[in-house]
């Protein structure tokens, strides 16, 4: 399969070429339109791939110029392409959702194991005396406290967003402009 991305100016779309000389290097079945995941793995990578080194705006259009032995699908390949990017997003959407939604519960338990913890340091600094054996008690407790909230930060603060991304990336496939060419040589 040959690939080749052309980038226009601003008014046109960007375009994305693929010459497919056999019609099971773009479609997993051919024929088969009430499958969820309809291309390919190598074509489905490299348009993803292609995709993500252009323009984050602007419209997409995917080319594919289909040899003469895949005429009989040609008017299955545009909507197999929009499905399976619509798959994708979903995919994408479902996980997003999940990552926020383990990011905060962790956040709240670590917010209580914070609150533990500096009870236990307060109740500890109150009933022993002050010495070396219990600052270092009490600074290992708040290190910990600490440490149990990296991780819930850092889904919420930057594990998010390369999904969000992904998801906008999907949505512009899928919503791309799908032509098919045959090309009769």
């Amino acid at each position: 399969m040959l690939l080749i991305l052309m980038m226009n100016s601003m008014d046109k779309p960007l375009e994305i070429t693929l010459h497919v000389p056999n019609i099971q290097e773009l479609l997993r079945a051919p024929g088969a339109r009430y499958r969820k995941r309809t291309l390919n793995r190598d074509a489905e990578n490299f348009i993803i791939e292609e995709s993500e080194m252009i323009s984050r705006k602007g419209e997409i259009k995917i080319i594919i110029r289909l040899a003469a032995s895949g005429t009989q699908y040609k008017d299955d390949i545009p909507p197999a392409v929009h499905q399976q990017f619509s798959y994708r997003r979903q995919q994408a959407q479902i996980k997003l959702k999940h990552t926020l939604h383990f990011g905060w519960m962790n956040l709240f338990i670590a917010f209580g194991l914070l609150g533990v913890v500096f009870s236990l340091i307060q109740l500890g600094t109150n009933f022993i005396a002050d010495n070396q054996l219990m600052k270092v008690i009490s600074e290992s407790f708040i290190i910990l406290a600490w440490v149990a909230l990296w991780r819930p930060m850092e889904l919420l603060l930057y594990d998010w967003y390369p999904i969000k991304r992904d998801i906008d990336l999907f949505r512009r496939l899928e919503e791309s402009i799908v032509q098919v060419i045959i090309d009769e040589a």
